[in-house]
């Protein structure tokens, strides 16, 4: 979900693959830009990860066109060895604490949990949605039935806990 606000004046938000991902397969990368009013960078092995062969042709040319209207850089250093990480969620943390990013819009629990420990404030797909439900880009319907279409077609996996805190914060929008 969401720790903190983007009403904040912050400057550059990182974004790693699993929000691109799901955003991309419900037609809804434009959200990110709307929802965080922020420089946008990508890693290069994140694009590489996220145009593999396992995204659709329709996937794939949404990111291809997302891709253009953000920073892509390289950079394939890790700040803390884990095997519990991957390689790439490694060189995104390496990066996003190298270079001062304010934000991380990620999924990956433990990749959160190891920002936010460097005081980088994170998000993920679902609260990119409830960002969006509460900025009126979204009505709180869309936003739930984006996650539950997530959940039902494209293997989104939420805890029955997280599910419930995600329909409450888009009850109250």
């Amino acid at each position: 979900m969401c720790a903190g606000s983007f009403d904040d004046q912050r400057r550059l938000v990182l974004c790693d693959a699993s929000p691109l991902i799901f955003l991309a397969k419900l037609d809804r990368l434009e959200l990110i830009a709307k929802v965080t009013g922020r420089p946008l960078v990508v890693l290069d092995g994140v694009v590489r990860k996220v145009l593999s062969d396992r995204a659709g042709p329709v996937e794939q040319q949404r990111l291809q066109s997302w891709v253009y209207g953000v920073d892509v850089v390289h950079h394939a250093g890790a700040l803390v060895s884990s095997d519990a990480l991957s390689e790439s969620d490694r060189a995104t943390l390496a990066w996003a604490v190298e270079n001062k990013a304010e934000w991380l819009l990620a999924d990956e629990r433990l990749l959160r949990r190891v920002a936010q420990s460097y005081g980088i404030k994170v998000m993920g797909f679902c609260g990119i949605l409830i960002q969006a439900a509460k900025r009126g880009l979204l009505s709180p319907e869309e936003a739930r039935e984006c996650v539950d279409t997530a959940i039902r077609d494209y293997g989104c996996r939420l805890s029955v806990e997280v599910y419930q805190k995600i329909r409450m914060h888009l009850d109250a929008s």
